[in-house]
């Protein structure tokens, strides 16, 4: 199985051999904590992404979500939907003719001149 990686991600790391790094493991370890990560190829080819456990924990946190973040977005939103509440009553309270009208006047294109 061959992974397609970015061409920026490779030229960004340094590229080690699968043949290399079992020959190498001290080698590769150096690079890996020089760098942060290593490419392990195979063929040629990427295969591997090699990482410290600190820049994999990083990884990790990143992918995690912020909760409180998240919640606060909840929040905003519901308070948008609950402020809208006076309309949706109005609406409600509405005449038929009077729904009938605002939904042929919003059903119309509008007339805007195209240059």
């Amino acid at each position: 199985m061959s992974a397609v990686l970015e061409p920026a991600v490779a030229d960004q790391l340094p590229s080690v051999s699968a043949t290399q790094l079992v020959a190498g493991i001290q080698k590769v370890g150096r690079a890996v904590a020089a760098h942060g990560a290593v490419l392990i190829t195979k063929h040629d080819q990427p295969a591997f992404v090699l990482m410290s456990v600190e820049r994999y924990r990083e990884l990790q946190r990143a992918a995690e979500p912020d909760l409180g973040a998240l919640g606060g977005e909840f929040d905003a939103m519901l308070a948008r939907m609950q402020g809208q509440g006076d309309a949706l009553a109005e609406a409600f309270a509405m005449a038929p003719e009077a729904i009938g009208a605002a939904a042929v006047k919003a059903a119309k294109p509008s007339r805007r001149k195209t240059a």
